[in-house]
């Protein structure tokens, strides 16, 4: 009888943590990257200037910073530069096709942030790039985040929704 009611209180168990336990695997396919962005731009403080950022769709210009980008099937991509291209601000969102590819993405972002920290040329840029840099990925979302000191990048753009 100990040995029904054991089994009977396991299963009961087993069953309440699997019913608890369906986490969210992050945003569903398709969700609109305009979305995360705005979420982002929502989060900065109240009494930060507002971020300027202009969509960038120029094939050779996206390339010419995310080097391998464009070998990688896209379900959707969405580039947000700054106005001025030295200054430390960018926004890269994009939802990647095969979930195979999501780790060479978070590789070409990387390479993207080691290419702005290393800019000699610029240094506060590149301390910029340094220090406020980051790169984001919830199932086949990845993004790359950049703003200037005082802004906030969120613990988790893709939750942002």
């Amino acid at each position: 009888m100990k040995k029904i009611i054991s089994t009977v209180l396991i299963v009961m168990l087993s069953l309440t943590l699997f019913a608890c336990g369906k986490a969210d695997n992050g945003p569903k396919p398709g969700t609109p990257l305009e979305t995360f962005y705005e979420a982002i731009l929502a989060a900065q403080p109240e009494d930060a200037e507002a971020l300027i950022f202009f969509e960038e769709s120029n094939p050779a210009l996206i390339d010419s910073f995310y080097a391998g980008l464009d070998k990688i099937a896209l379900s959707q991509q969405a580039f947000y530069m700054p106005p001025i291209a030295t200054h430390p601000c960018e926004i890269v969102l994009v939802e990647v096709k095969d979930a195979a590819d999501v780790q060479v993405v978070v590789d070409i972002f990387q390479a993207r942030i080691e290419l702005g920290a290393d800019n000699v040329a610029y240094p506060e840029s590149a301390a910029g790039w340094d220090l406020y840099a980051q790169v984001q990925q919830s199932g086949n979302f990845v993004g790359m985040i950049v703003l200037p000191e005082a802004y906030t990048i969120p613990e988790n753009v893709f939750a942002l929704q």
